[in-house]
């Protein structure tokens, strides 16, 4: 690479900060959670903790390698990098890991063969919403081992 002036580019992002008082915020709850299942006598069984992302059927890499000295790099991409479903994903306090449930932006469920246990779910916008979450608690938090 150095014999033809060529270098490893990174592209830069802002990322999001956390509150300043996030460890003390974090504490606060723990405490509060572990004070609420002492005073109820719950098993962890029975609290749960889930979370959505939304996921990139097209991730293009950070780094490139550009000539040196390059003042813009660009990333090449298939140009859906918008083109995103949502992944829901839970686990209880004893370690059980509820079935992954996959949202994506469409109108049907797709007919494709996917891992068990993976649920699919299809929607106009793709990601969780009011009618989501309440099949989501339904079909998959009330249906758990317990």
């Amino acid at each position: 690479m150095s014999r033809h002036n060529l270098v490893n580019r990174r592209k830069t992002t802002v990322a999001q900060r956390l509150p300043e008082n996030y460890n003390e915020q974090q504490s606060e709850f723990l405490s509060y959670i572990l004070f609420r299942r002492k005073e109820y006598d719950y098993p962890l069984s029975l609290i749960g903790n889930m979370d959505e992302t939304p996921m990139a059927f097209n991730l293009p890499s950070n780094t490139t390698v550009e000539q040196r000295g390059t003042k813009i790099v660009s990333i090449l991409s298939t140009g859906h990098e918008h083109a995103n479903f949502t992944v829901v994903l839970a686990c209880m306090a004893d370690g059980t890991k509820l079935p992954p449930v996959i949202i994506f932006k469409l109108v049907n469920v797709l007919r494709e063969e996917f891992p068990d246990r993976v649920i699919i779910r299809a929607n106009k916008k793709g990601w969780m919403n009011e009618n989501e979450m309440t099949w989501w608690v339904e079909n998959v938090w009330t249906q758990r081992i317990r």
